[in-house]
């Protein structure tokens, strides 16, 4: 259902996959044991662009130009160049039909897409190549959607050697629209899908949807995949979540919205989207901090800060200079979460803040975030990460 993809990707959007999809080619596998954790991808050393067709003389929805990149790894000590190539098929058309409210149906049509993925060893050697069509992608990215998008350049992610996988985010979204989302794909180092996974959707919750810094974890909007353990859910049965951040490798800020979002039909034969949260819900804490690896619940509290628009927005930061998460609450302060000590949520309101003055202290870090209703600077001493300095600014 178009409506229910875009108002709730949670509810349509599937979980993980593990099917595999067929290899054109495969030659013998490297061995990844001794690959760095995670290998951040570079920047892209080459783009080179197809010819459009003569279709594309004129725009067509669902059609995108080629486009092909090489990126150069290095794994197991060894340089590797990974080519990445996305193609439209203007003569291959895909349809399909889909729900857009209860009992009312329409069609979406688009072009067929290929994705390829070959990795070549430093002699130009090839050690897999592997293809996968927009079919691949139906179930995690919905169907409808996938179909009406054009073939986007899938993005890599990173490598991590505890998944031995390279993860890549597809985009598939519907021309001139504000509807569709991402979908994540992991493959093996002989080119096999080990995973196809949801990613960050438009009108979701805000998700730092990505491996940790160690490639030990990889933080999805349904889940935190973790090699060797059964994933760790993220959903709850008496909310929705509304945002999850890597504050370590190893600890997880997570904050819902109380009461699930359901569709209500309306006199008018029309239907809305609500939560009807009980009074104990409201009361109750609606952010924790959790453990990686055990699921442990390491700290909660009761933070109101965020708001929702098309999907959830949470001003967050996380200042490096002091290895701390900061969380604004518009009406009340920062809450300062310590990545060394995360069960230490601490609030600090406004009235304890001191105000910006002229003149800048040469141990502060700056950073700035949004509200609902305003914007505001932070003046952060380094020294200490809960001495803090505010402005109100205007837009």
């Amino acid at each position: 259902m178009r409506l229910f993809y875009h108002v709730l990707p949670i509810l349509l959007l599937a979980g993980c996959t593990q099917s595999l999809t067929q290899s054109e080619t495969a030659a013998p596998p490297i061995t990844p044991r001794a690959v760095t954790s995670p290998v951040p991808p570079p920047a892209p050393t080459k783009v080179v662009p197809k010819p459009a067709p003569a279709l594309t003389a004129a725009y067509v929805p669902g059609w995108a130009p080629p486009t092909s990149s090489d990126t150069v790894l290095r794994l197991q000590g060894r340089r590797y160049t990974l080519r990445v190539q996305a193609v439209t098929d203007s003569t291959r058309r895909l349809r399909t039909t889909y729900e857009t409210t209860p009992g009312h149906r329409e069609q979406a049509r688009g072009f067929e897409g290929r994705f390829t993925f070959t990795l070549l060893d430093s002699t130009g050697g090839q050690v897999f190549r592997r293809v996968l069509q927009k079919q691949a992608f139906y179930k995690v990215g919905n169907k409808d959607v996938v179909i009406e998008s054009e073939a986007f350049a899938p993005e890599l992610l990173g490598y991590s050697a505890a998944f031995g996988a390279l993860v890549f985010n597809l985009p598939f979204m519907v021309p001139d629209s504000d509807v569709g989302g991402n979908v994540l794909l992991l493959l093996d180092l002989k080119g096999q899908v080990l995973r196809i996974c949801k990613g960050e959707a438009v009108g979701g919750p805000e998700v730092a949807v990505g491996l940790s810094s160690d490639g030990r974890a990889l933080l999805t909007p349904d889940e935190l995949l973790r090699p060797g353990r059964p994933p760790l859910r993220l959903d709850k049965p008496d909310a929705d979540l509304a945002g999850a951040f890597f504050l370590s490798d190893t600890t997880l800020l997570l904050l819902y919205e109380p009461g699930k979002s359901r569709a209500r039909k309306l006199p008018d034969g029309s239907y809305a989207y609500g939560r009807d949260p009980s009074p104990q819900q409201l009361r109750a804490p609606n952010a924790f901090v959790r453990h990686t690896v055990s699921g442990r619940e390491l700290a909660r509290f009761r933070y109101r800060g965020f708001y929702e628009e098309l999907g959830f927005s949470i001003p967050w930061h996380f200042l490096r200079a002091t290895a701390t998460g900061y969380l604004l609450d518009e009406r009340q302060g920062l809450y300062v979460l310590p990545r060394a000590a995360p069960a230490q949520v601490a609030l600090v309101r406004f009235a304890q803040m001191s105000a910006v003055g002229r003149k800048a202290k040469p141990t502060e870090a700056h950073f700035e975030l949004y509200g609902e209703n305003g914007h505001f600077a932070f003046y952060i001493d380094t020294i200490n990460p809960r001495s803090i300095r505010y402005q109100k600014l205007r837009d």
